[in-house]
């Protein structure tokens, strides 16, 4: 529930942490929760990315290109876990299409989790077209300034190229866009409404670095309502922070959870508007860091805002599952056969 990596090392030459180090730590901490948040825009680049271990000591603009059809090529047997419950694929996103709101989840670098959201949007797509129903698509990926970039693309009338620039993609999240690329052909394809849901990482950055205090009034105008006393969500960031010590002189942890809310409440806040404009028939699906995803993350905001449940949603590796801790953090798994 933290950042990419190049964030940390941005914190560190500002308050001493050693350069190098954390990204390791912070994947540590990713195996252990089995899940993460993503782009927080303060430190811990991988915890918060949901990158796996393997990648830890690097960012993720510094491996090589994945070929273009990676997604494709990790397609896999679903199933979801609901409770107890198992469901089969057809029987997954039948009732799956019965959800108003919906947060799915994924661990960035991973192109299995990428499937399973294609195929996520692609049957919520085609179920609403045939219903005549709005259906809405969030990305943590995309920052809210950038907002004609990702309506442009989607829309068609932006070509890659000239999109990944205007959204200042490689900076501001960097994971290969082959893994990313389905989704948004997926939501061109179906003319959905496309929506950059993460906050500035200015302003992110700053929380964490200085507190919610040091916010001049145009900054603090960006804010939306925020609540920094759930128990459980604090709960599960003071877990992931617990084998993160900051350094004397480091950026406090009260500071960088205020972050850490604000990145979850300013998601969550695009999403219930959305849903509140487009009407009762409405449907919306958030694709984010699986932390961002976990019960009082983006789905609890967005039903405090809404007063109706948003579908807390992640997937797992089938080979994986056993080893998965959070699984009550979750209303469903979806489980990828590999």
């Amino acid at each position: 529930m933290l950042i990419h990596s190049g964030e940390l090392v941005a914190i560190s030459a500002t308050h001493g942490l050693p350069a190098g180090s954390a990204p390791r730590t912070a994947g540590l901490q990713a195996r252990r929760l089995g899940t993460v948040l993503s782009g927080l825009a303060l430190f811990a680049g991988l915890l918060a990315c949901g990158a796996s271990t393997s990648a830890r000591a690097e960012a993720p603009e510094a491996r090589a290109p994945l070929p273009a059809d990676i997604v494709e090529k990790s397609a896999l047997p679903i199933y979801a876990l609901v409770g107890e419950e198992k469901l089969p694929e057809p029987a997954l996103w039948e009732r799956l299409s019965h959800a108003r709101a919906i947060c799915f989840g994924e661990q960035h670098d991973s192109p299995a989790h990428h499937y399973a959201q294609r195929r996520a949007l692609e049957e919520l797509a085609t179920r609403s077209a045939a219903e005549h129903r709005s259906l809405g698509v969030g990305f943590e990926m995309f920052q809210r300034p950038y907002q004609p970039a990702l309506t442009g693309f989607v829309g068609g009338s932006l070509a890659e190229a000239q999109f990944l620039i205007d959204s200042d993609y490689k900076d501001r999240w960097g994971f290969d866009f082959a893994l990313y690329r389905p989704l948004l052909e997926t939501a061109r394809e179906f003319s959905l409404e496309a929506l950059a849901l993460n906050a500035p990482k200015e302003l992110t950055r700053k929380i964490g670095r200085s507190g919610l205090a040091q916010l001049d009034a145009g900054e603090k105008d960006q804010l939306p309502e925020l609540d920094l006393d759930n128990a459980e969500h604090k709960a599960y960031f003071d877990a992931a922070m617990a084998e993160h010590p900051m350094p004397a002189g480091g950026p406090k942890l009260a500071d960088m959870y205020a972050a850490q809310v604000v990145w979850d409440e300013t998601m969550a806040d695009g999403a219930a508007q959305w849903l509140t404009h487009a009407g009762a028939n409405a449907q919306f699906i958030v694709f984010a860091g699986s932390g961002h995803c976990h019960k009082s993350a983006i789905p609890g905001r967005v039903t405090r805002r809404l007063q109706q449940p948003m579908l807390s949603v992640t997937p797992v590796l089938a080979s994986e599952l056993s080893k998965f801790k959070d699984r009550s953090r979750y209303d469903w798994l979806v489980v990828l056969e590999d």
